[in-house]
């Protein structure tokens, strides 16, 4: 394999997310693992005994169906059936599989492009996607014959309930075996397969676990998708790591969330920054009970300065903790902790446990502090790379160095702070924005509930700002409002004068908004 290759430490006990799993059945097996929705619409609550158990119960119903050690399995399912996603998912890895999530908002074409690119032989779905799936296979033979229901109407239930988990025969896996295949959220363009060991997979949970501060007596909870890397490695390897209750939530729903949280006595809380903005806008501390909540964690996009002050002022009692980090990295990064939170307002904060993170130029020195560079990333869960794209591996995984394709700054102490995007920078006149300085300054204003600026052509200056506006629930208000509120605020030929009106954001399934989208929108105004 190629990618950083950074093996994990001798020094690291468990060398898969299997004997992660066998030493918390063993040290905590009544302890709650894992709180999800089934397929059939039942919530099931398994202890990490019980969840060990299963997993080896679906690698047994899943090599009767023929499922065998190098097979590539997609999965094709939401969080409304989590339960059996991470059974079927882990049990397939048990046997030496390798598991492909699929994004469940892909059209056919983009699924057939996925399943074919990626080599997949199995598919597994849920009775939702019968319709999609036999769409894909009127398209290709490469799963036909393989693929398992599960659900009313599937055919997964009934071997479930035949397999054995103490039957034993799984093969002997390593930390460098392939584990799975992890799309890229897919903001820009046709999505990479990124390569992640089981040993990629517990460098993951030891990484975030430490960024989080998680211990055995939390109880985790997070919306995100288990078809991404948030839901899929940074929520369950956390947990795992730990020793953790994990809560996998079936969707965003601000008022179920915080009603789950009350009644689970949730510890820790991991979303992106636009589930925050709802979180303050739906909590009632009549009716909501948070004091158990010790860590409101928010990645996936940069949180508002704003949104941080009001949650460090409604919730005082919550460490407010920033992760960053990227799929080819596991997803490991950076994290800031709650004692730096308004400290260092903005940041990304410093390196997690068996992470190296620098700031680098072009030419791969390292740059000065508050000089702006690429972030490039180094440890053992980095990628070995993307699945059968030399090219692509080769230009983002350099010298033993992932470049994230990031833009940040480093201060004098060290932290990080993120700046944009390299391909979101405005080049406007000669002059250089990032769009995230102006979005900060526009969501200022007390009218706006949330702000995307991006760039469009223009024939003098080469580019100009668009800034895509939100407005607050019942409010109003207009672009002349909103450059005289940016007047005394940012350098005028950071003032845009594009402005368009929304109801909401365009985002991809990990909430991050779609850029590529709205610049397309941007093209089609006639400003």
């Amino acid at each position: 394999m190629t990618g950083a290759c950074v093996p994990l430490p001798d020094t690291i006990e468990w060398r898969t997310p299997f004997d992660l799993l066998a030493r918390n059945a063993a040290l905590y097996p009544n302890k709650l693992a894992l709180v999800a929705s089934s397929a059939e619409n039942i919530e099931l609550r398994l202890s990490y005994a019980a969840l060990a158990h299963s997993i080896d119960r679906a690698a047994d119903a899943l090599r009767s169906f023929g499922v065998q050690r190098g097979d590539h399995l997609a999965i094709l399912m939401t969080n409304h059936a989590a339960a059996e996603y991470v059974t079927i998912a882990w049990g397939a890895m048990r046997l030496g599989a390798v598991v492909v999530p699929l994004n469940t908002r892909f059209a056919v074409p983009e699924l057939l492009a996925a399943i074919d690119h990626m080599d997949c032989r199995y598919l597994v779905h849920e009775p939702d996607f019968d319709e999609t799936v036999a769409g894909l296979i009127d398209q290709t033979d490469q799963i036909k014959g393989r693929c398992i229901k599960v659900g009313k109407g599937g055919d997964w239930s009934a071997r479930f309930e035949a397999g054995q988990a103490l039957r034993g025969g799984f093969p002997d896996l390593s930390s460098e075996d392939l584990a799975d295949i992890l799309l890229t959220s897919g903001t820009t363009g046709r999505p990479k397969g990124v390569m992640l060991t089981h040993g990629n997979a517990v460098a993951t949970g030891a990484a975030i676990a430490g960024g989080l501060d998680l211990g055995p007596q939390d109880t985790y909870q997070s919306p995100f998708p288990l078809f991404t890397s948030s839901g899929f490695h940074f929520n369950m390897m956390a947990s795992w790591w730990a020793g953790a209750t994990t809560i996998i939530e079936t969707e965003v729903d601000v008022e179920a969330t915080l009603a789950r949280i009350t009644r689970e006595r949730t510890t820790v809380y991991c979303a992106v920054p636009t589930v925050y903005i709802f979180m303050l806008n739906a909590f009632d501390p009549a009716l909501h009970d948070l004091s158990a909540m010790r860590v409101f964690d928010y990645g996936g996009a940069p949180m508002a300065q704003d949104v941080i002050e009001r949650l460090a002022k409604t919730f005082p009692h919550v460490e407010l903790r920033q992760t960053y980090g990227l799929t080819e990295a596991g997803p490991s990064g950076t994290f800031l902790a709650g004692r730096d939170a308004l400290r260092k307002l903005g940041s990304l904060g410093t390196a997690m446990p068996m992470c190296d993170v620098k700031i680098m130029r072009p030419d791969g020195s390292e740059t000065d502090p508050d000089e702006m560079g690429e972030v490039v990333m180094r440890g053992p869960a980095v990628s070995q790379g993307y699945y059968k794209q030399p090219d692509a591996t080769a230009e983002t995984f350099r010298d033993g160095w992932l470049w994230s394709g990031d833009l940040a700054r480093r201060d004098a102490d060290g932290y990080l702070f993120y700046m944009d995007r390299k391909k979101d920078v405005i080049i406007r006149g000669g002059f250089n924005i990032t769009s995230m300085e102006v979005e900060d300054a526009v969501f200022k204003h007390p009218l706006v509930e949330e702000v995307s600026v991006v760039s469009i052509p223009h024939d003098k200056l080469g580019e100009d700002l668009c800034a895509f506006v939100v407005p607050g629930k019942s409010k109003s208000v207009t672009k002349e409002e909103l450059m005289d509120f940016l007047a005394p605020r940012i350098a005028d030929y950071k003032i845009p004068r594009n402005w368009v009106f929304v109801p909401e954001l365009p985002r991809n399934p990990t909430g991050k908004i779609l850029k590529n989208e709205l610049r397309e929108r941007a093209r089609n105004y006639a400003f």
